[in-house]
């Protein structure tokens, strides 16, 4: 798996998006860099990335197992 997955979004100026970035996002980044497929349930993501940069957001598969997903988030 690749250290770092990017998700394109369109932004302004000061880099700010339009829209956001959502675990559904992520789930597809996910699967399309890697090809492991994720629910994105399983992400835990406070509230949707409304920046570009780097995020951390960990993954929880099980009680036992959690692991983080770096996600750059790029401008379009």
């Amino acid at each position: 798996m690749p250290s770092v997955i990017t998700v394109t979004a369109k932004s302004g100026a000061e880099g700010k998006l339009f829209g956001s970035v959502t675990t559904a996002d992520i789930v597809e980044a996910v699967q399309a860099q890697t090809g492991i497929e994720l629910d994105r349930r399983r992400l835990q993501l406070d509230e949707p990335i409304k920046s570009i940069w780097h995020h951390t957001v960990p993954a929880k598969l099980h009680a036992d197992v959690e692991f983080p997903i770096t996600v750059e988030v790029v401008s379009a």
